[in-house]
C-alpha cells in the first residue's frame, strides 16, 4: 500500500495537490501551489480557447486548435475540482485507501484475525489480496496512463523544435500545440519564453489527466471490491456462521441475523457516505470527459482523414485520439461494474432466506428494497456511465 500512496503523491505533488500526503496535506505551501497550478490551467484554457475562437474561420486551423482545447478543458476542469474539494478527496482516501474501510465489519476483523474453516480461510484470502491487487493494478495503470500523455505531448513538441533546429528562417516561429497569445512572438526571447510556458502548460495536463482520473479510479475500485466482498459474505453467511460458532446450535439464528446488520451498515455506509459524495463531487468531470472526448475523438479523426497517413505530425493524432478512447471506455467500464456488482448483490441478499426466522426474514427484505435501488454513476440527469454510455458515443463518431 505504502508504495501506490507514494507514488500517487510524488505525483501529484507536482501539482500542489497534496491528499495522498501523509502529513501536512492541508498546509498553506501545498494550498499556494496548486492554486497557482489552478491558476496556470485556466490561463492555458482561455489561450486554447482564444485560439479556437480566433480561427473559427479556417477549418484547418480549427481543427488543430480544437484536438487540444478539448484537452486543456479536461485539464482545467480537473485542477478546478482537486482544488474546491480537495478536503472531500482527502476523506474519502482516509476511509478507503489508508484504511481499509472493511475492516470496520466486526466478521471481517475476526476472520482476518483468527484461523478458520474453509469459507472463512476464502472470505480472508479475498480480503487481503484483493485489496493488494487493486492497489498493484492501479499504480500500474497510473504509470502507465503518464507514459501514453508523455508520449502524445513528446510527439507534439518534437515536430516544432526540429523544424525550428533545421530551418534557415529566423523569423520562423513554431509552437508545439495551437494556442493563442496576447502578444507577439517576433522578439526571439519571447517566443522562447512562449514556447516553455506553453510546453509546461503540456506537462501540466500530462500530470493531471493521469493523476485525477487514476485517483478516481482507485476510489471506484475500493467500492466494487467491497461490494464484491458483501456479496461473498451474504452467500455464503449459513456456511461462515456455522464455522463461526461450530455448528447449528441455538446461537446460530442470531449470528446470522448480526453478520446481516453488519452488510446492511455498511452497504449504507458505502452508499451514502462514500457512493453519493463521490458522484456529486466527480460528476462534472464525467459530463465534461464524455462530451469533450467525443468533440476530440471527431476531431482527430478528421485530422487523420485529410493528412498523410503515418508521418510524425499524423502519428500523434493517432496516439492522441487512442488514449481519450481508452479513458472513456475505462470509467465506462467501471460503472459497468459497480451496475453489476450491485445486481449481484441483490441477488445474494436473497440467499437462502428461508432457513431463517421472521425477524432475519425482515431485515433480508429491507436490506434488499435498499439494494435494489443499485448505486448508478450518473453522467447527467438519469445518464448512467456505463458501457451503453459507451456504445452510444461509439454510435455517435461512426
Amino acid at each position: 500500500m505504502d508504495g501506490t500512496i507514494r507514488t500517487f503523491h510524488r505525483i501529484l505533488s507536482l501539482l500542489g495537490i497534496s491528499f495522498f500526503a501523509e502529513e501536512g496535506w492541508d498546509s498553506k505551501k501545498w494550498l499556494a501551489l496548486q492554486i497557482f497550478t489552478f491558476i496556470n490551467g485556466l490561463i492555458i484554457f482561455i489561450f486554447t480557447s482564444g485560439f479556437v475562437i480566433a480561427n473559427v474561420s479556417d477549418l484547418v486551423m480549427f481543427i488543430d486548435g480544437a484536438c487540444i482545447w478539448c484537452t486543456g478543458v479536461i485539464m482545467a476542469i480537473s485542477l478546478g475540482v482537486c482544488l474546491v474539494f480537495r478536503k472531500g478527496f482527502r476523506n474519502f482516501l482516509d476511509e478507503m485507501v489508508f484504511e481499509d474501510a472493511v475492516l470496520e465489519i466486526p466478521l471481517i476483523k475476526f476472520v482476518v484475525m483468527a484461523e478458520g474453516g474453509v469459507k472463512m480461510a476464502e472470505l480472508k484470502t479475498l480480503v487481503l489480496e484483493s485489496q493488494e491487487k487493486l492497489l498493484k493494478y492501479t499504480k500500474i495503470l497510473l504509470k502507465t496512463h503518464l507514459f501514453a500523455a508523455s508520449l502524445c505531448v513528446t510527439l507534439y513538441i518534437c515536430t516544432p523544435v526540429y523544424l525550428m533546429i533545421m530551418t534557415d528562417d529566423k523569423s520562423l516561429r513554431l509552437l508545439a500545440f495551437d494556442i493563442w497569445f496576447p502578444w507577439s512572438l517576433e522578439n526571439f526571447k519571447v517566443y522562447i519564453a512562449s514556447f516553455v510556458f506553453h510546453a509546461y502548460g503540456a506537462s501540466l495536463c500530462c500530470i493531471t489527466n493521469p493523476g485525477f482520473q487514476s485517483t478516481i479510479i482507485l476510489l471506484v475500485g475500493q467500492l466494487i471490491r467491497q461490494l464484491r466482498i458483501l456479496t461473498f459474505i451474504l452467500l455464503n453467511l449459513n456456511e461462515l456462521v456455522i464455522e463461526l460458532v461450530g455448528n447449528k446450535n441455538p446461537r446460530w439464528q442470531a449470528h446470522c441475523t448480526s453478520v446481516l446488520v453488519q452488510c446492511v451498515k455498511h452497504y449504507i455506509k458505502l452508499k451514502i457516505r462514500f457512493s453519493n459524495g463521490l458522484n456529486y463531487i466527480c460528476r462534472p468531470f464525467y459530463l465534461t470527459l464524455i462530451l469533450v472526448s467525443t468533440m476530440l475523438v471527431c476531431m482527430c479523426s478528421v485530422k487523420i482523414a485529410t493528412s498523410e497517413k503515418l508521418t510524425p505530425d499524423t502519428i500523434k493524432y493517432y496516439v492522441h485520439e487512442f488514449c481519450f478512447i481508452l479513458i472513456v471506455l475505462m470509467f465506462c467500464l467501471l460503472g459497468q461494474q459497480v451496475e453489476n456488482e450491485c445486481r449481484e448483490l441483490e441477488v445474494a441478499a436473497l440467499e437462502k432466506w428461508y432457513i431463517f426466522n421472521k425477524q432475519h426474514q425482515s431485515n433480508v427484505r429491507i436490506f434488499h428494497i435498499a439494494v435494489s435501488q443499485r448505486m448508478p454513476i450518473y453522467i447527467f440527469g438519469t445518464i448512467p456511465l456505463s458501457l451503453p454510455t459507451f456504445t452510444w458515443v461509439s454510435w455517435n463518431l461512426n
